[in-house]
C-alpha cells in the first residue's frame, strides 16, 4: 500500500467510527441537544463548553417556585401557552414532552440541563415577549423593581448589568446563558453588591437597602402605561411575587374619583374576603369575591384643586362571589364579573388583578397567616 493509498484509507475510516458513533440510542437531558430552533441554537453556540458545566435545577412533576414560573413563560415563548403559576402540574409536564419532542430530546416531561438549555435564549435591549418577563420576574425576585411587561427596555438592561456585577459576570446588560442559569440558580431574594450608584436616581438594585421586615405589598405605577403597572407582594424587603396590576380608568389625577389611580402613600389593610357579595349575581355588591380592603386616603391636590378623598378602595378583580366566572353574555364585549380580556384591568380607582393572580396572592398570604399591620405601600 503507497502512502496516499494508506492516508486516505485511515481517514475514510475515522470518518466511518465519527459517524457511528453518532447513531447511539437518545440520550437523557443530561447533554448537549441539537435543535431546530435557530434562536436557541444561537444561544447555546455563545458558550457550549460552559453551559455543559452550568449547574440547572432538575424539575418535574410537583415542583414550585420562581424557577417553575420562569420555565411556564419559557415555555410560553415557545408557544406552549401556560399559565404562569409556578406550580409544575400535567399541563406543564405535556408542554415539557411536546418541547422536548421538537428539540429532539428524551420527552420524559423531566427538566433537566438539555431543556434548559434549549429554553433560555440571548436576550438583550429590544428584545419582547413572555421570555422577557420571565427575566423580568427572575429579576425582581433578586430584588430590582422593574415592571414585568415583556418589553427588555433601560432599566431591564440597568438591572441585568447590576445582577451580572454582583454575581461577578461580564455586566454587558445582556442575558446569555451565564445570566439566565445564575438567575435561576440564585436563592430567591439574593441582594445585588453594593455600588457607588450613578447619581440617575433610577433604581437598578445597586444601592439598595434593606427593607421592612415581615410582609408587605407594594404597588408600583407604570407612568408611561398605567394598566402595565406592577403590585408586589414583599417579604423582609424584598419581592417574593409580583403581578401585573392597574389602577383606575387610565388617568394619573389621584384626585380623579373613580378614574385616577391611587395617591401615593402607605394604606392599612382593612381586612380581606374571598366570598364577598356573599351569593353570586348580588346586584347590591359591584365587588364580588376574593378583595383585600384598603383605608381611606385623601390626594395631594394640584394648583387650583381641592382635596380629595378616596374611598372603597379595594384590590380585587373580575369574579363573582365564590370566586367563578359570570357566564359569557353572547355579542356583549365586556361582562360583569367576568375577565374578558386586558380591558378588564380597568377599575374605578381600585388595585386590579387577573383572578388567577389574585388567587395567587391570596394563597401566598394565606401560608403567612396573613400578617396583622399588613400595608400596602404605593409610589
Amino acid at each position: 500500500m503507497n502512502r496516499s493509498t494508506f492516508w486516505a484509507t485511515l481517514t475514510t475510516t475515522a470518518l466511518a467510527i465519527a459517524a457511528f458513533a453518532t447513531l447511539g440510542t437518545q440520550a437523557p437531558d443530561t447533554a448537549t441537544a441539537s435543535s431546530s430552533d435557530p434562536a436557541a441554537s444561537a444561544a447555546r453556540s455563545v458558550a457550549p463548553a460552559s453551559r455543559n458545566q452550568q449547574q440547572w435545577p432538575t424539575l418535574r412533576t410537583g415542583s414550585q417556585g420562581a424557577a417553575v414560573t420562569a420555565l411556564q413563560q419559557l415555555l410560553t415563548a415557545q408557544g406552549h401557552s401556560l399559565t404562569a403559576d409556578g406550580a409544575f402540574g400535567p399541563r406543564t409536564a405535556a408542554a415539557i414532552q411536546a418541547f422536548q419532542k421538537d428539540q429532539g430530546l428524551q420527552a420524559d416531561g423531566v427538566v433537566g440541563p438539555n431543556t434548559w438549555n434549549a429554553l433560555t435564549t440571548t436576550l438583550r435591549s429590544g428584545s419582547q415577549g413572555a421570555a422577557v418577563t420571565a427575566l423580568q420576574q427572575l429579576l425582581t425576585a433578586q430584588g430590582h423593581s422593574l415592571t414585568a411587561d415583556g418589553a427588555f427596555g433601560p432599566r431591564t438592561a440597568a438591572a441585568i448589568q447590576a445582577f451580572q456585577k454582583s454575581q461577578g459576570l461580564q455586566a454587558d446588560g445582556v442575558a446569555g446563558p451565564a445570566t439566565w442559569n445564575a438567575l435561576i440558580t440564585a436563592p430567591a431574594g439574593a441582594r445585588p453588591s453594593t455600588g457607588t450608584g450613578t447619581g440617575t436616581g433610577t433604581d437598578t438594585g445597586q444601592n439598595a437597602q434593606p427593607g421592612p421586615t415581615g410582609y408587605s405589598l407594594k404597588f408600583t405605577k407604570n407612568q408611561q402605561h398605567p394598566m402595565y403597572s406592577t403590585l408586589a407582594l414583599v417579604h423582609n424587603g424584598k419581592a417574593v411575587k409580583s403581578y401585573r396590576a392597574n389602577s383606575g380608568m387610565g388617568s394619573k389625577d389621584t384626585c380623579l374619583s373613580n378614574e385616577g389611580w391611587l395617591p401615593d402613600g402607605t394604606y392599612k389593610v382593612k381586612g380581606h374576603e374571598t366570598n364577598r357579595g356573599g351569593w353570586n349575581y348580588n346586584p347590591n355588591v359591584q365587588i364580588q369575591g376574593y378583595a383585600i380592603q384598603l383605608e381611606n386616603k385623601t390626594c395631594t391636590p394640584k394648583a387650583g384643586q381641592k382635596p380629595v378623598e378616596r374611598t372603597d378602595m379595594f384590590i380585587h378583580s373580575e369574579m363573582l362571589a365564590d370566586g367563578t366566572q359570570a357566564v359569557d353574555v353572547p355579542l356583549k364585549e365586556d361582562d360583569f364579573w367576568r375577565w374578558d380580556a386586558d380591558f378588564d384591568y380597568k377599575s374605578n380607582g381600585c388595585i386590579k388583578l387577573k383572578p388567577t393572580d389574585l388567587k395567587d396572592l391570596f394563597s401566598h398570604l394565606d401560608r403567612a397567616g396573613w400578617p396583622k399591620n399588613l400595608t400596602l405601600q404605593v409610589s
